[in-house]
């Protein structure tokens, strides 16, 4: 059984009497393990998709199941980075990944461990010397940094990520490519 399956999925967007079909019978079977890249130009629909497998955004018709369970809501089995950084401005660099570590994983890990959880993430992404900065103390590149962290913090089923390293140097773009896929 494949681990994230579309099957036949359609987005339609309705404005008014205007309908624009976005999404045309999807299909695609992913098994667990596995890099999907979705490639084609700017207005075709890719991050359009990739919010359905979010549940973000509903699909017109069609099924997405993930683990054999139907993807019909947001959950913390799928992680989504944006292109915008999408950080909470109130809170530091650690915050905004502890915030999500605390939701998720606060039933297997106590304090200390969800602690040194945030920190390891944080440092795997070149951003353990700027826990206690907030967003607008850091550049674009940093947020992004700060928003994979969080992502791969949630240890999620699927991680979703949409044009991630756009704002990030060639270097340090080349070094999350590899730390990713280890």
């Amino acid at each position: 059984m494949a681990y994230l399956k579309l099957d036949h999925v359609d987005k339609v967007f309705t404005r008014g009497s205007t309908q624009s079909e976005v999404l045309k019978d999807i299909n695609l079977t992913v098994e667990k393990g596995d890099y999907v890249s979705i490639i084609g130009h700017s207005g075709c629909g890719k991050s359009t998709l990739l919010n359905i497998v979010a549940g973000l955004t509903r699909n017109t018709s069609g099924v997405l199941l993930l683990d054999g369970k139907e993807i019909d809501s947001p959950g913390p089995d799928r992680a989504v980075v944006f292109q915008n950084h999408s950080l909470l401005p109130w809170l530091s660099v650690y915050g905004n990944v502890k915030l999500a570590v605390d939701k998720v994983l606060s039933a297997r890990m106590d304090r200390r461990q969800r602690h040194d959880w945030t920190v390891h993430n944080l440092e795997l992404v070149g951003m353990g010397h700027a826990l206690d900065k907030r967003p607008h103390e850091i550049s674009g590149g940093m947020k992004q940094r700060v928003g994979i962290a969080r992502a791969l913090a949630m240890e999620p089923k699927v991680l979703l990520m949409d044009e991630p390293f756009g704002a990030l140097d060639a270097l340090t773009r080349a070094t999350l490519q590899d730390t990713l896929m280890d």
